[in-house]
């Protein structure tokens, strides 16, 4: 509800602006053409001094801000016996914000030892997860900085100069890296001194084509501003269909202007609300299913034995009965629960060092009836080695739960589930594969999804929510690890997940307002 009025008053909105297009058309006109003449006039007479200044001052300051928060970010994460390229989890973040800053101020930032050895550049970025040394680097590899700079930069402390590196010209921004008192490396911020020798080029071709420009914009404004009006009336018609829960309804995007991305938010508005009401009327169908079916029987059962129906010699039995159903809707509700907490932010993590081995033992054993009832084969138990990890001992619990149960489910009669923990340096890594029917490649890419169960149609899982893998992902996650499916085959299915060894959240509580 909250959604579709939003979408009303938007649609409100939209509908008082169309009643003035012909005052936006004149309006539109006159101010686009009259800053466009302006703005041509001006950046005529200023582009000289401004392409002759940009990079001594904002590409200068530009430079040596961000290779001071370059050089923190190692500072705050990095010693001097760890300047290798050895695979670590904050080494992979360093050259993730090397990467993200270089690609935004088109500069070539990487940082090096006390040798001059490149040891994190951008190119890094993309290491995978579990990779012992991080990835060569086409760009850096062989390459080392002069023993002369290094000094400068360290006797300096902010070494900024226009020389060679690397058989090019370009203009140099270096900062040493201090750790614990000692300088551990180098962080280098290089671009190219290319953009002052075309800058004459550039002003004498603006010169030339701004005229004939000129007049091309004002041809292209008065059939631009004519033409805004029809997809707002389309937009409009989408509101209306919108806001009585026709989400069915899609906009022509044409052009690539503000209007299309706004026609694109539309429709991206439209198709997300579209697969929530189906996820909704999913989750609501099964829910509904899961609390009646157990319901119905509980009350069959307990009519029967007010009733005397059952006879007092069954009554165990059937209390045996009731007793799994209740708590399998006692399963069903906190699994319901905390998803609402965790997607709230109400939930609180309680980290504590714990042993993770002996937490799959434990668990293990909790499937230990129907793991017998089927006749499942464990294999991998005496590879299980004790790993020491900082987390919260009940989500992680929840979590192996949840994996073991789907697999046990999923397992056929006299299968076998295999278990394998593998110890990282900074992390560890827990995998379970069961036989049985595999998962096919385009349900992989949803099975962590919110409501989604694995091929509906087989009765394998019809006693299932779609809550399950979903709240593992959301708990996994939490604790700043990664969780993944494959199935290599149409016989197996294998779940992975990693974890820090040391409690390193990217979830934080919400605040209570």
């Amino acid at each position: 509800m909250v959604v579709i009025d939003k979408v009303r008053s938007a649609k409100r909105r939209i509908s008082d602006y169309i009643l003035i297009r012909t005052n936006i058309f004149t309006k539109n006109f006159l101010t686009f053409a009259l800053v466009f003449f302006i703005m041509l006039t001006v950046l005529g007479t200023s582009m000289f001094i401004l392409m002759n200044n940009y990079t001594d001052n904002t590409q200068t300051e530009l430079l040596i801000d961000n290779t001071g928060s370059i050089k923190e970010t190692v500072e705050g994460m990095i010693t001097l016996q760890d300047m290798n390229k050895k695979y670590s989890w904050e080494k992979a973040i360093i050259c993730e914000t090397i990467s993200t800053i270089s690609q935004s101020i088109d500069a070539d930032i990487f940082v090096c030892d006390v040798d001059g050895n490149i040891i994190f550049c951008g190119e890094r970025a993309d290491t995978p997860l579990f990779s012992m040394t991080l990835d060569p680097c086409p760009e850096h590899d062989g390459y080392r900085i002069n023993t002369n700079i290094l000094s400068r930069v360290y006797e300096e402390e902010k070494y900024v100069e226009k020389t060679r590196l690397f058989n090019m010209q370009y203009f140099v921004v270096a900062r040493p890296i201090i750790s614990d008192g000692h300088i551990i490396g180098s962080v280098f911020a290089l671009t190219s001194t290319g953009l002052q020798t075309v800058t004459l080029d550039i002003f004498r071709i603006f010169l030339s084509s701004a005229f004939f420009c000129l007049i091309l914009a004002f041809i292209c404004i008065y059939y631009l501003t004519k033409s805004m009006v029809k997809p707002l009336q389309q937009m409009s018609k989408a509101t209306k269909q919108f806001a009585v829960g026709d989400f069915s309804y899609r906009i022509k995007v044409k052009g690539n202007d503000e209007l299309a991305d706004l026609a694109i938010a539309f429709n991206d508005m439209a198709e997300a609300l579209d697969v929530l009401e189906g996820s909704r009327r999913s989750f609501v169908s099964n829910v509904s299913h899961e609390l009646k079916t157990p319901m119905t029987s509980i009350a069959g059962f307990i009519d029967g034995m007010l009733d005397g129906t059952i006879p007092k010699d069954k009554q165990n039995y059937y209390l045996n009965i009731v007793s799994t159903e209740v708590r399998r809707l006692s399963r069903l509700v906190v699994s319901m629960l905390n998803m609402s907490k965790i997607e709230s932010g109400d939930i609180e993590m309680k980290p504590s060092s714990y042993e993770l081995s002996d937490q799959i033992i434990h668990i293990l054993l909790t499937f230990e009836q129907k793991i017998s009832e089927k006749n499942i084969e464990i294999r991998g138990l005496d590879n299980l080695n004790p790993v020491q990890i900082v987390a919260d001992p009940d989500m992680i619990y929840q979590a192996v739960y949840n994996l073991f149960d789907n697999a046990v489910k999923f397992t056929n009669e006299n299968g076998y589930i295999e278990v394998a923990l593998t110890e990282h340096p900074s992390s560890v890594e827990v995998t379970i594969k069961n036989s049985g029917e595999g998962i096919k490649d385009d349900e992989l890419t949803h099975i962590f999804e919110r409501f989604y169960k694995v091929d509906k149609s087989r009765s394998l899982d019809s006693k299932g929510a779609g809550l399950g893998l979903y709240i593992v992902k959301l708990m996994i996650e939490m604790h700043g690890g990664r969780v993944f499916a494959k199935s290599d085959s149409v016989e197996t299915a294998e779940f992975t997940f990693t974890l820090p060894k040391q409690f390193s959240p990217i979830y934080n509580k919400k605040e209570k307002k």
